[in-house]
């Protein structure tokens, strides 16, 4: 029912009511527009899935089969223009164009090198400041690929000596200053900017130095981070979820409750004595179970494919694929589980005794994923009588079956760390 046909308002008064109305609408539509982090990123799954690139190896046919496999990402880190950290002088402009074209979403991490900017002297230049050069670099080639990229990440694990020299975090600070002084002046500033790629756990004592953290905090109360990025790394994926909530808590208490949590590197190696394939995918599997199960936006593997050959090299072996391109399990098992999951949502996760039940919603249909973190149990997922039930199978191979006959209250199985999925419907 229209106001007017309640009470009787001059012609005057309806003028400046109709305006007040249409001000109303369009604060409204600035501010929907305005909305951002990753929160507002599109997604077919119950947690976007990415998978880290090389950008000096990468091609057309490898970003083809990564959004085939069901990746919506692909992150890889971008470097200035300086033979001392970007020695190949790689064109990333390219590389962005040649992601749009495979139909995937591009997270770009920027960063310069340890020291901020380069690693020579001779970078500086005349007179240069590092932390000048980085956020100019930073904000323009964030300018020039606006409308390309879904995701900006603000360096990367500056808690890694690697990555930043632990005698400028001063000047990391000032660099971010300088790149969120900036940034929050655009007119249409990105929707999703994160940082700052934590290597540990950020607000957890002893962790992060303090420095780090305090920059990560001015910039998101400028509203220049959306979101914040960390490296979970560890040897049982299903530790995470109670360190998300320490730092969602924590974020809480700083009163950044709109800043969402981003898992932007974390990955599992098979390398011999310590792990073999068929671990690296029961750990990679669970570890995206995890992240949905703890409700996160966003997760990037480390990675698409081996770096090297060696067997027994840790670094060398992160990959979904072997340097040569052959498939790994973890590749096998991801995939065809993405499959099953897409445009499906969380229902619910419970965890005791080592025991993991994770339940999604897709159409009609109860999706049960359970697996242990150790040793064998026995486990019932609940359902009606008469409802159907489809087991798949994920490890050694993927296979489609039986539950088996149904038992009072549901159907029974044996769970293990390696995850299967009961799927009940109508």
């Amino acid at each position: 029912m229209k106001f007017s046909s309640l009470v009787p308002v001059p012609g005057r008064l309806r003028g400046i009511f109709r305006l007040f109305c249409a001000s109303v609408a369009v604060a409204a539509i600035s501010l929907s527009a305005q909305a951002r982090g990753v929160g507002e990123l599109s997604t077919e799954y119950p947690t976007a899935l990415s998978v880290q690139i090389d950008p000096a190896t990468i091609s057309n046919e490898d970003l083809n089969e990564i959004r085939a496999a069901g990746f919506e990402f692909v992150r890889f880190g971008v470097r200035p223009p300086l033979k001392s950290v970007n020695p190949a002088m790689i064109d990333y402009s390219s590389l962005i164009r040649r992601v749009k074209n495979a139909r995937l979403e591009a997270i770009v991490t920027l960063f310069g090198g340890k020291e901020i900017w380069g690693h020579e002297p001779a970078d500086l230049g005349a007179g240069g400041q590092r932390e000048k050069l980085f956020a100019n670099f930073a904000l323009e080639f964030m300018n020039a690929h606006a409308a390309d990229v879904a995701v900006w990440e603000l360096w990367n694990e500056p808690d890694h000596k690697t990555f930043l020299n632990p005698a400028l975090f001063s000047n990391f600070q000032t660099a971010t200053a300088e790149f969120c002084r900036s940034i929050t002046q655009l007119k249409t500033p990105p929707k999703v900017v994160m940082g700052f790629g934590f290597a540990k756990l950020p607000f957890s004592q002893g962790q992060v130095p303090l420095q780090l953290e305090n920059a990560f905090v001015s910039a998101a109360k400028a509203n220049c981070l959306t979101d914040i990025s960390i490296h979970p790394y560890r040897s049982v994926p299903e530790t995470a979820i109670a360190d998300y909530g320490k730092l969602r808590g924590k974020l809480d208490e700083l009163q950044l409750g709109k800043v969402g949590i981003v898992a932007s590197e974390w990955g599992y190696a098979s390398y011999l004595p310590v792990r073999d394939r068929n671990t690296q995918a029961s750990l990679i599997f669970r570890e995206y179970l995890t992240n949905v199960a703890a409700g996160i936006k966003l997760l990037n593997l480390y990675a698409w494919q081996d770096r090297g050959t060696s067997a027994v090299s840790r670094e060398d072996n992160f990959g979904l694929k072997s340097k040569g391109g052959e498939k790994k399990e973890a590749f096998s098992s991801l995939t065809e589980f993405l499959k099953i999951a897409r445009n499906s949502r969380k229902v619910s996760y419970e965890s005791n005794a080592g025991l993991n039940k994770l339940v999604l919603s897709r159409g009609n249909s109860l999706l049960h994923v359970v697996w242990t973190q150790s040793s064998e149990q026995n486990v019932l997922v609940p359902a009606e009588k008469g409802k159907k039930c489809t087991r798949v199978d994920f490890f050694p191979q993927v296979r489609h079956g039986t539950c088996g006959n149904p038992v009072d209250g549901g159907f029974a199985g044996k769970a293990t760390a390696y995850p299967f999925l009961l799927s009940i419907s109508d």
